[in-house]
């Protein structure tokens, strides 16, 4: 049997394909997402309190940190269950957020009822601007997690504090805000 193909049109179809691709590839859109993944944050349970780790440069700010119900869909924005305002403390300052308490910040609502938390929790803060970061956390995840001295849960797994601050790449971290200076 004879090839009835036109002679160089294999070798065609395959340039044209390369130019095509190849500024994509550039781009990064074949090999990489075009979003990079945002920072994590940490969160460890110690009783029926949430300590969360909120990655930040030394130059960062917060002003407001919210805690969400993430599966909320019967609302447009999803419903709040927690909130502080004006952090007051130095490891408020530094990321560490007690929630439920309000320790460490000027202004803050009301503890929620063990029963208005909802399984998973969405934690975000805002600065002076109204920018911020956030994530979300699997309460039963967080109580039964087995941590060290000074390490939380994130989705990559236990980090301590240093490692949550350093996906930042802020250049000189700040010391440990729950490590006395020594």
């Amino acid at each position: 049997m004879t090839d009835v193909r036109a002679p160089g049109r294999g070798r065609t179809v395959r340039w044209a394909l390369l130019a095509a691709l190849t500024p994509m590839a550039a781009s990064g859109c074949l090999l990489a997402p075009s979003h990079p993944v945002p920072p994590y944050f940490g969160a460890r349970a110690d009783g029926d309190t949430i300590v969360v780790k909120i990655p930040v440069c030394p130059t960062d700010e917060i002003r407001r940190v919210e805690v969400y119900d993430v599966d909320d869909d019967e609302h447009d924005a999803p419903r709040v269950v927690w909130w502080a305002s004006g952090p007051t403390s130095p490891s408020v300052r530094a990321g560490v957020v007690t929630l439920w308490t309000g320790a460490g910040f000027a202004r803050h609502s009301p503890r929620p009822a063990g029963s208005s938390v909802p399984p998973h929790i969405g934690v975000s803060y805002q600065d002076p601007a109204g920018d911020g970061r956030d994530d979300v956390f699997t309460v039963r995840t967080l109580g039964k997690a087995k941590l060290g001295a000074g390490e939380y849960w994130t989705r990559d797994g236990a980090r301590t504090e240093a490692q949550i601050d350093g996906q930042l790449g802020c250049g000189a971290q700040r010391k440990s805000a729950t490590t006395p200076a020594g």
